[in-house]
């Protein structure tokens, strides 16, 4: 099914076309574990401290007073971890670099909208967490790159705020305060939203 980003701010006659789609961690944050902390957190080699995060142990991780608080990633331990000083016995990845900070906003993201495991085989309980995710910038600090909610302009001067989340060779994905991403092309962007669009940090 094809949907419109901009179809609320449009005339019927106009339309976008875009595909709509629930952040999940296969898709959006599978990578950076795997980049960052697969040595220590995976099935495949090692689970330190019980944490497993191979996606088809991870919902033991995620729930409301587990690391991972779906909705809520200000308390989420997993992030705050992240986010510690090198030099803090908590923090991780142990032993490593830090990870950058785009790395972190798509994660805090991921669990601003629900915490989905795979979207495409969502639990019931994970169809609930999608509908009543909170705004995915709720619980983050306003900043520069993509951790901001930034204006975008259609290529009919129409307006929406969305954030970010990854840029391809001829699109951009935006994520809405609703927790709901959409690919946008850039042809279907004014020249400043696509130029915009190139300059963020984001993978």
């Amino acid at each position: 099914m094809r949907f419109a980003l901009f179809s609320l701010l449009l005339p019927a006659t106009v339309s976008i076309g875009i595909s709509a789609e629930i952040l999940d961690y296969k898709k959006e944050v599978l990578g950076i574990m795997k980049k960052n902390c697969w040595d220590c957190h995976s099935s495949e080699n090692e689970v330190k401290g019980n944490v497993d995060l191979d996606p088809g142990n991870l919902a033991d991780q995620i729930g409301a007073y587990n690391i991972i608080r779906p909705g809520n990633p200000a308390e989420s331990g997993f992030v705050e971890r992240l986010k510690l000083d090198v030099t803090h016995a908590d923090f991780m990845p142990r032993k490593a670099s830090p990870l950058a900070k785009r790395e972190i906003e798509a994660i805090e993201a991921w669990i601003s909208a629900g915490a989905i495991i795979d979207a495409e085989k969502m639990t019931p309980d994970e169809e609930k967490r999608a509908a009543e995710a909170k705004p995915a910038a709720a619980d983050m600090k306003s900043g520069e790159g993509t951790g901001d909610y930034l204006r975008w302009t259609n290529a009919a001067g129409k307006v929406i705020e969305a954030r970010a989340v990854s840029l391809g060779a001829d699109s951009v994905k935006l994520l809405l305060r609703s927790g709901k991403a959409y690919e946008v092309k850039f042809q279907d962007l004014s020249p400043e939203s696509v130029e915009q669009a190139k300059k963020l940090d984001v993978p």
